[in-house]
């Protein structure tokens, strides 16, 4: 199955030698450009009119207990698998750009993902940062402003894989998909945000939270048929070096596509009355504090997302061990089933500490079924020991331990993680979850 979500339809195939020449040659012109050393130090060939390029390649070794009775791939996506594997890498392309005869600055970025025989477009947007009334807005493909995960490339995330929640409702990799979104600070004495967005569908694994099926011929212009998400986040200092973060996020879209046959009794045994009205709203809150008192280190971050759903007559998957064979595709060991009325959540918390200009440990919690609804219980524990090559370059040694979730038996997880990257950035546009 490909690592790359069923949203991303503009993936092509390009043949391997290619790839490689391509990200040969940029990455010797990175490497000889005297200003090109690392975007944390805040080098932009935007300013000059050029175009900034950066690039991060995530490699990652998984070494799994219990594979086959443990692991469920419908609660952990397509993203992790035994051995070695590229999670992704990434060409980013941004500049600062000015609509002369509107009189209107703007900025544009292109963020291209990579895969073995596989480039699709991870974000590819315009974000006009100066509109009037403290009004901003972006177009495009885009990570959308909600929760606090979702708004960050992996290469940023403090460990190998994503919060169990995170990936139950929004997938692997999130949320960016081809939509409109604006952002306000209104004047207030405390920093405020405010963001509103209408994406397209689909959201989650499998197409589970918003199936969002598109009609390319006769086209959608109905806001009903967008999905709608919105955030609202302050900010503020604690002390000289420490300061806090709260967030509250809110989405509701269609959960139902009309490729279902709700007559067919293997996937409506119940005879449920579900129908393509049918909807899902998300709600969550969120909290970051940070103490940092100097340069790198010490440093702590703790972050906690809780995140749930109301949803109408839910599309339950199950995975069915017994079509498990080589060559069977995923799709068709997933069961189906429709079921009355529910709510389900989960949280996570994480705590980084980096000790030292090279070495950070982290630990975090998962727990999904707060309330449970018709799914598993989920929990799982996780370490990690980072060793920083330099800002954007790290080594993570992470271990996991998932216990029994219904049918799929508890099981270990070891991974190395190598994380690389270089290049220059345009500001106002990259979202840095580590601070340096």
């Amino acid at each position: 199955m490909s690592q790359f979500p069923k949203k991303e339809r503009m993936c092509r195939s390009l043949s391997g030698w290619k790839i490689f020449l391509v990200v040969l040659m940029l990455g010797v012109f990175i490497s000889k450009a005297p200003s090109a050393e690392a975007h944390t130090k805040g080098v932009s060939l935007s300013r000059y009119g050029l175009v900034d390029v950066s690039w991060t390649a995530n490699i990652v070794y998984g070494n799994f207990t219990n594979y086959e009775e443990g692991v469920n791939p419908i609660k952990l996506g397509d993203r992790q698998f035994e051995g070695l594997s590229v999670t992704s890498f990434d060409l980013a392309f941004s500049q600062d750009c000015f609509i002369l005869y509107a009189n209107l600055p703007c900025k544009w970025a292109l963020f291209t993902a990579f895969a073995q025989d596989e480039a699709a477009i991870e974000e590819a947007f315009i974000l006009f940062h100066k509109l009037p009334f403290s009004l901003q807005a972006k177009t495009g493909i885009f990570r959308v402003n909600f929760m606090k995960l979702n708004q960050y490339h992996d290469h940023e995330w403090a460990f190998a894989d994503p919060p169990l929640i995170s990936t139950f409702f929004l997938g692997v990799d999130g949320v960016h998909n081809v939509g409109l979104e604006f952002n306000w600070q209104p004047p207030t004495p405390v920093f405020l945000e405010l963001s509103a967005a209408l994406m397209r569908g689909p959201v989650g694994n499998f197409d589970r939270t918003f199936p969002g099926e598109w009609d390319e011929v006769a086209g959608d212009v109905s806001a009903n048929e967008f999905i709608f998400f919105s955030r609202a986040t302050t900010f503020f200092d604690l002390t000289l070096n420490s300061n806090l973060e709260f967030g509250a996020s809110f989405a509701t879209g269609k959960n139902k596509s009309n490729t279902m046959d709700f007559a067919d009794p293997g996937f409506n045994p119940l005879a449920i009355d579900a129908g393509l009205g049918d909807r899902t709203i998300l709600y969550g809150a969120d909290f970051t504090y940070q103490w940092k008192p100097a340069p790198y280190s010490p440093y702590v971050r703790w972050t906690t997302e809780y995140l749930a759903g109301k949803r109408e007559n839910p599309v339950v998957l199950a995975l069915d061990r017994s079509t498990r064979a080589p060559g069977v595709d995923l799709e068709s060991q997933v069961v189906s089933t429709v079921m009355e009325d529910d709510t389900i959540g989960g949280m996570y918390t994480e705590l980084a500490y980096r000790f030292s200009y090279y070495w950070e440990v982290d630990g975090r919690f998962d727990y999904v079924g707060i309330p449970r609804g018709h799914e598993d219980r989920q929990a799982r524990y996780t370490a990690s020991l980072r060793y920083y090559i330099n800002p954007v370059s790290r080594i993570s040694f992470q271990y996991n331990h998932t216990d029994q979730s219904g049918a799929d038996e508890d099981y270990d997880v070891f991974y190395v993680q190598f994380n690389i990257g270089g290049g220059t950035v345009t500001p106002g546009l990259g979202k840095f979850y580590n601070l340096f």
